[in-house]
């Protein structure tokens, strides 16, 4: 049997210079190319998006200046050079295609994610269904230009009639859902409380589930919660089930630890996934949800 444990994950690092060392001009011949982080999701809740950026040369800078005049009011502030804002983005089925536009700013559709520097697509009528091939296409000044491909990956499903209808959050209970052939698929659990005690500790964990496999024991992990404990009159447990294709599983998951300093990658590792003529990734999720009752 398994066990649902949290996945936390640290970076360190550091760099020292011996006081004899001394800094010389680095050169590079390093061409610019484009870095896609793309999630096509036929979740309803969660909205499909593409960040464009492009990798830097040795020689360019990572901000610019930027003098803006708003009324009477001159606003001086630095901006990305990574980021590309006026490529042409479109996403397709193979039947329709659709446009996605470049947004500073959006929440998603539960609002509870924001969206900073990405294209979005503004038209509801964006239904990805599992099994399906949607192709993304990517051109920008400078000649650039990038293609990717995804497959939907399969519904996951909580098998909600095996569930009791509240949780005690001192005893454990099995936790099980459709099994995949061959995609992975990731379960977190979360409490949802009043705004101003939205965090209880022990309840929010993180679990990847590889093919076959079909269940977990859940069980509020040991912590020290001092007097924080909630009244617990209005207390939930959701689970979120999540399968993935085999792009974002590597990205995100396979190779994160190793090879990338952030999920947008600024200026890229130099791997792609389901990305041609670039680097990135271009994936795909669906996403499953349950909540019950937490009482102590």
């Amino acid at each position: 049997m398994r066990y649902i444990y949290i996945i936390s994950i640290f970076f360190f690092s550091c760099s020292i210079v011996p006081p004899d060392l001394e800094w010389e001009d680095v050169t590079s011949d390093h061409e610019s190319m484009l870095n896609i982080i793309g999630l096509i999701s036929a979740d309803s809740l969660r909205t499909s998006f593409v960040r464009v950026q492009r990798t830097l040369d040795m020689e360019e800078a990572s901000d610019s200046l930027i003098r803006d005049t708003i009324g009477n009011n001159i606003y001086i502030y630095y901006t990305s050079q990574f980021i590309i804002r006026n490529a042409a983005v479109v996403v397709s089925n193979g039947v329709d295609e659709y446009i996605f536009e470049y947004t500073d700013f959006s929440f998603d559709i539960d609002k509870d994610e924001a969206f900073e520097e990405v294209y979005l697509y503004n038209g509801n009528d964006l239904n990805p269904q599992p099994g399906e091939i949607w192709t993304l296409h990517v051109t920008a000044p400078d000649g650039f230009e990038v293609t990717g491909q995804t497959i939907i990956p399969p519904t996951p499903e909580i098998f909600t009639e095996d569930l009791p209808d509240t949780f005690q959050i001192y005893r454990e209970m099995e936790v099980s859902w459709l099994p995949m052939n061959d995609n992975y698929q990731l379960i977190n659990s979360a409490h949802l409380g009043p705004i101003w005690d939205s965090y209880l500790c022990g309840i929010d964990q993180e679990y990847i589930i590889s093919p076959q496999e079909s269940s977990a024991i859940y069980r509020r992990e040991w912590c020290d919660s001092g007097l924080n404990e909630p009244s617990w009159d209005e207390d939930i447990l959701l689970f979120r089930l999540m399968s993935m294709d085999e792009n974002y599983f590597d990205y995100f998951i396979k190779y994160s630890e190793t090879e990338f300093t952030s999920s947008f990658g600024s200026g890229g590792s130099g791997r792609s996934f389901g990305i041609e003529g670039g680097i990135g990734v271009f994936g795909s999720i669906t996403i499953d949800r349950h909540s019950m009752i937490m009482i102590p």
